[in-house]
């Protein structure tokens, strides 16, 4: 006999460890022991279930019980909540299965696998369909999406409102600032009631080096074109027509400029096809596995194209069953004569890279010269970097991958990324267990040793991977005299991105090579900065970054991406030879925020002590000045909705966003919490928050809750930052009445497990896509990302981590009979990421569990989506007023 879980088979000897198991724990619940009886091949029989003729749905006949918070279940009127079956005899394994299908754990762990196995309850588990066509499952979505549409039918009126507000404060026609590359001025535009971007470009001057200001739609150009010869490149209005979803991957220009080679996502799963399109000619061309036969299948892979040096092929990624980028492809597309190559065989495609160990995920871009293909394998924890030289013309029927080279082998928990920088690799790397990333230099083909560059006047480095300051990326630009007008231009500019003092940061490099150091053995790096200046700003707290609106690394100034959270973004280009010179820098564009006035809403960062006093966690607030003067004359609190992140080192930006202001405008404070397990104070801040310390992330967040709600905090002496005469003013200002949190993601992760920590600090909150069934999903190796995120989370196969996510998993850790706040939770059918069913399971167990005083559990899933909305502007503003309403009734303010 076999037992069948998710479609994976385990022998009879599973079942029998899992006895002994039992016997040995002889402290299990009976629920626990439930597995040697369950129906092994299929779900049992639901019994005593109404079966709505509507949407075939299974509903229990079991009311459940209403409350001053829940509506009347016996009124008639009132929509019947969807209670999912729970199958108590269904279960996980966790530990030594004695069988490496699945994989347990990774070869080079040294951590013992739990033998005997744990067998996890899952009563659940029915909810998973990996091909999204089980009726049952389908059916039971739709119930709680009907449910929920239902249950908030009251808000139809103030989500339509909220949704006319989203598209006040926008400029439904607009535009980006032209890119200079090459002969063309390139930008994006939309049009009004268009949900998707239309890419043109248009004639450029080989002087022009700024665009033209003040750009405005010319109705008397045809079309409303921006400038003069503009052509559309890529109609992504005119693709979209009759798809329920669409995402762009990349949008890569060949360097004739002839061609642009594109990816879509066209389900939401995050697997892409992939085109090939003349410009002039609009002559497209779509990429197929094998074009023998009549059965074409589609290529499919990741998004990333890059184009060959001639325009005449692209490499490009391909990914396993487990949704993991792992091979590394050129194809070549066109001959000599600009003719295209059909193709007749999948292999003919060169495999140039194979990453075969299951924790490294595979990358590739050009360096920002063009001239190397970098291919970029990386772990949480460990990195390699391939590269080839781009620019010798390939000679047919030798492989290009005898010319692809190796910067310096992976090792264990050394990172590093490079940037290329006239014959010198830039390294960006951790090597020798710095908290941050340094900066190094090497010659490219000898990679052998890496040296610290360092500020000549000074002989220190300029990122010496300390806690002060932290590096993310450098970008090098090489502006000629002739580019820059008679520029006197030094050896190049390096503009490095990085954190200090808890902001994102922009620092200007002049790079020189040191004679005197490439005439003697010394171990300093020939290439020194020789000037560094770090980007100023009058506000205290903003974003800012470089991005999408550099493309040509010979002209002579940067593009910044610059806001706040009461400033809209602006694009400016600061002159590299003078960066600290404010008045030579350029307002390409600003965003327009129709009717938004600034001096009306005000921004503050504040700091709260953690709960050992040993931390203080930032929180970035924006809100009107006028709530926050009327609070001080009473003593009701402040709605504040508070959100949150803190997981990969990724940063919760204190930047702006014109969709906030419908709940501004209505007095709510919209509060970050700049938990630990983000980025905002480095990589340490990271660290300090992974594996089995992940516990501080949410504690961080609960803190900041419990602060601001006054919530069991002896004195607001004790828990304020370190400047306490100016924060003061924040603590207890709201109650738990008034205070809704939110998280997507991993974000969700955060949010499940701080209302199982403390359900009675929220009155709401939101959890979007959220990762809430850790522990089932991070045994399981065969679902995408599992095996990768082992060195983020922990293995829970393995005795040292079971314990421990096990403690903190939502999903397992729901507290029973506990009044917990109003639950929104949302997902994606094809979401690869968080797999629809986490939050379907969630709901489930939350309405399973809680007091019947408990807020209402209401789940969305998108049935055309996955882990996001796609680049629909007006869907996603729709989704975004669906959400607030669900807030803004929940907190009393309808």
């Amino acid at each position: 006999m076999d037992l069948l879980r998710h479609g994976q088979l385990f022998s009879l000897a599973s079942i029998v460890i899992c006895l002994a198991v039992a016997v040995v724990n002889a402290a299990w619940s009976s629920r626990q022991f439930a597995f040697l009886h369950r129906s092994h091949h299929r779900l049992p029989d639901l019994v005593n279930v109404h079966c709505d003729n509507v949407h075939r749905r299974c509903i229990s006949t079991t009311s459940h019980p209403s409350s001053s918070r829940n509506a009347d279940q016996s009124n008639d009127n009132v929509p019947r909540t969807p209670i999912a079956f729970r199958n108590e005899s269904s279960f996980v394994l966790a530990g030594d299965i004695g069988t490496n299908i699945p994989l347990r754990q990774s070869p080079s762990s040294p951590h013992a696998l739990l033998s005997p196995p744990r067998c996890i309850p899952d009563p659940y588990a029915w909810m998973r369909d990996e091909s999204r066509a089980d009726p049952k499952v389908l059916s039971h979505l739709h119930a709680e999406s009907e449910y929920t549409r239902r249950m908030t039918r009251h808000l139809d009126s103030l989500r339509d409102e909220l949704y006319r507000e989203f598209l006040y404060g926008m400029e439904e026609t607009d535009h980006t600032a032209p890119v200079a590359e090459g002969h063309y001025w390139y930008y994006s535009k939309y049009e009004e009631g268009v949900g998707y971007p239309i890419y043109c470009r248009a004639p450029r001057k080989s002087h022009d080096f700024y665009p033209p200001a003040g750009l405005r739609r010319d109705p008397s150009l045809p079309s409303l074109s921006l400038l003069p010869g503009e052509e559309v490149y890529l109609n992504v209005p005119e693709i979209a027509q009759n798809q329920t979803y669409l995402a762009v991957g990349t949008i890569a220009v060949s360097k004739t400029q002839e061609y642009v080679a594109y990816t879509l996502d066209e389900m939401g799963g995050e697997t892409c096809h992939f085109y090939v399109r003349h410009i002039s000619s609009g002559e497209e061309w779509v990429l197929y596995d094998d074009d023998h036969g009549s059965h074409k299948k589609l290529l499919e892979g990741y998004g990333a194209v890059v184009w060959d040096e001639e325009s005449m092929g692209i490499f490009y990624v391909t990914m396993d069953e487990t949704h993991r980028p792992h091979w590394v492809y050129y194809r070549r597309l066109f001959r000599l004569d600009g003719s295209y190559v059909e193709r007749t065989e999948r292999q003919h495609d060169e495999l140039l890279l194979e990453e075969q160990d299951k924790r490294f995920n595979v990358h590739i871009e050009k360096t920002f010269d063009g001239k190397y293909l970098l291919i970029s394998s990386s772990s949480s924890e460990a990195s390699e970097v391939h590269y080839l030289d781009l620019r010798p013309r390939y000679v047919t029927g030798r492989p290009i991958a005898t010319d692809l080279a190796c910067i310096a082998r992976r090792r264990n928990k050394v990172l590093y990324r490079v940037a290329h920088c006239k014959g010198y690799w830039l390294v960006l790397t951790n090597q020798g267990g710095s908290p941050n990333l340094s900066l190094m230099a090497c010659p490219v083909g000898i990679e052998e040793n890496w040296n610290q560059v360092v500020l000549q006047t000074t002989g220190n480095a300029v990122f010496d991977g300390g806690h002060h300051r932290s590096l993310d990326g450098i970008k090098v630009f090489d502006p000629s005299s002739d580019n820059t007008g008679g520029f006197s231009s030094p050896y190049a500019f390096g503009v490095a991105t990085g954190r200090e003092d808890g902001l994102p940061r922009v620092w200007i490099l002049e790079f020189h090579e040191d004679e005197q150091v490439l005439r003697s053995s010394s171990d300093s790096s020939p290439l020194v900065a020789t000037k560094f200046t770090r980007l100023e700003f009058a506000e205290a707290a903003f974003n800012v970054g470089i991005g999408a609106f550099n493309r040509d690394p010979t002209l002579p100034y940067v593009v910044v991406d610059y806001d706040s959270l009461v400033t809209p973004l602006s694009n400016i280009a600061v002159p590299l030879s003078n960066p600290s010179d404010l008045d030579a820098r350029r307002l390409l564009k600003e965003k327009e925020v129709p009717g938004y006035e600034k001096k009306l809403y005000a921004c503050e960062r504040t700091t709260v002590s953690s709960r050992d006093g040993k931390t203080d966690i930032p929180i970035s607030l924006v809100f009107r000045r006028d709530v926050l003067h009327h609070h001080a004359g009473n003593s009701s609190g402040i709605p504040i909705h508070l959100y949150g992140y803190g997981s990969y080192g990724s940063s919760i930006e204190a930047s702006f966003r014109a969709t906030r202001l419908p709940l501004l405008n209505r007095g709510v404070v919209f509060a970050i919490a700049h938990v630990r397990g983000g980025g905002e104070m480095g990589r340490p801040w990271y660290e300090d928050a992974k594996y089995l310390c992940k516990i501080k992330s949410f504690n961080d967040f609960v803190d900041v809750a419990r602060w601001l709600t006054g919530d069991n905090v002896e004195t607001s002496e004790s828990s304020l930052g370190n400047d306490s005469a100016y924060d003061a003013h924040w603590y207890g200002i709201t109650t738990a009445a008034k205070l809704s949190c939110e998280g997507r993601s991993a974000g969700g992760l955060l949010i499940g497990a701080a209302i199982n920590q403390a359900p009675h600090l929220f009155r709401a909150a939101i959890l979007g896509v959220p990762f809430v069934d850790v522990l089932c999903t991070m045994i399981d190796a065969t679902l995408p990302l599992t095996i990768a995120e082992w060195e983020e989370w922990g293995n829970p196969n393995e005795e040292h981590y079971f314990q421990y996510i096990k403690s903190y998993s939502p999903i397992n850790n729901v507290r029973h009979g506990q009044i917990y706040p109003a639950c929104l939770l949302t997902g994606g059918l094809y979401d690869p990421r968080v797999q629809y069913w986490e939050p379907a399971k969630f709901a489930a167990q939350l309405r399973h569990c809680v007091s019947k005083d408990s807020g209402n559990v209401l789940l969305m899933v998108d049935m055309d989506a996955g882990h996001f909305v796609g680049n629909d502007r007006y869907k996603h503003l729709r989704e975004l007023s669906f959400d607030y309403a669900f807030l803004l009734d929940e907190l009393g303010l309808v």
